[in-house]
């Protein structure tokens, strides 16, 4: 999965930037991993799920990853990625933590996944929230 991911956020950038639809990329792309988080547990076809979860989750990345430098101004700009990339790895850390623990309550590793897809679905209600903002921004300036 991690090689394919590799190959598909490269991917998923040139997607967005031809496309000129970044936000599109990026909730398209969380939406179809979110689904075959779902699928992976209650499926026979594990390889090939999993093949489609490599190519899946890593397009989304990199419209991502341009959304702080958006709102930022250069003088705030080191400070902001700062914070934004402790959440991040704050996120990253405690996510599988909570995961797991969800699975060892429930008894079932179904469990691991659907949080994970729950996490993976609250993307685009996080983006349409930063948009709200950036534009209130920007209405204000």
């Amino acid at each position: 999965m991690l090689w394919l991911a590799a190959l598909a956020g490269p991917a998923g950038g040139f997607l967005a930037d031809r496309t000129k639809r970044p936000q599109t990329v990026l909730v398209g792309g969380c939406i179809v991993f979110a689904l075959l988080m779902l699928i992976l547990p209650r499926s026979g076809a594990v390889l090939l799920t999993v093949v489609a979860l490599g190519l899946a989750s890593a397009p989304p990345s990199g419209p991502i990853m341009s959304l702080p430098p958006q709102v930022l101004q250069p003088s705030t700009r080191a400070i902001g990625m700062g914070l934004f990339y402790t959440v991040f790895y704050a996120a990253m850390m405690l996510g599988p933590f909570a995961g797991g623990s969800l699975a060892k309550w429930t008894g079932t590793a179904a469990t691991a996944f659907d949080f994970g897809a729950a996490m993976v679905l609250l993307c685009p209600l996080l983006l349409w929230t930063f948009n709200r903002i950036a534009a209130a921004r920007t209405h204000t300036a």
